[in-house]
């Protein structure tokens, strides 16, 4: 009777969650396709490969890649737009990122904000945000994008 007990507040307990807060920086290389439309105006369609997460070890993005996609509107200083990001995780899991643009930085660098929309496995249920930094080298093409926030995993 006891191990019944203890089996039932087991099963009715709310599962574990961790929250990952230590930055991260992806390293890749991206192929963006600026679309002029007038002086101080263009839209460019964005489109990038995370090669790695330079992140602690255990974090949920260690050792995870995959394609960013998306687009942004840039009119004088305003920037919107936006996209998402499709990670394969070292477990073999799909991790789902949405972003959102907001800024460029006075370096050059794209900012804004992101959030985990989904995935597969322990990502279904993932949750978390932050604020990114992305900053692409116009010879090359490699980017180093400076990611802040938390990601919760159930």
């Amino acid at each position: 009777m006891r191990f019944l007990v203890i089996a039932a507040i087991v099963s009715i307990s709310p599962a574990y969650a961790e929250t990952f807060s230590s930055g991260a920086v992806g390293i890749g290389t991206s192929s963006n396709e600026p679309m002029p439309i007038a002086d101080g105006h263009m839209v460019m369609r964005t489109s990038g490969s995370y090669e790695m997460f330079e992140v602690e070890p255990g974090h949920p993005l260690e050792g995870a890649s995959g394609p960013c996609f998306g687009a942004v509107e840039i009119m004088g200083t305003e920037v919107s737009g936006g996209g998402n990001c499709v990670f394969d995780t070292a477990s073999g899991e799909k991790a789902v990122m949405a972003w959102e643009a907001t800024g460029l930085g006075a370096d050059g660098a794209l900012t804004g904000n992101w959030s985990v929309s989904g995935g597969s496995g322990k990502w279904t249920s993932a949750s978390g945000g932050g604020t990114f930094s992305s900053l692409t080298d116009p010879d090359t093409g490699k980017f180093a994008n400076t990611i802040t926030g938390d990601i919760t995993i159930d």
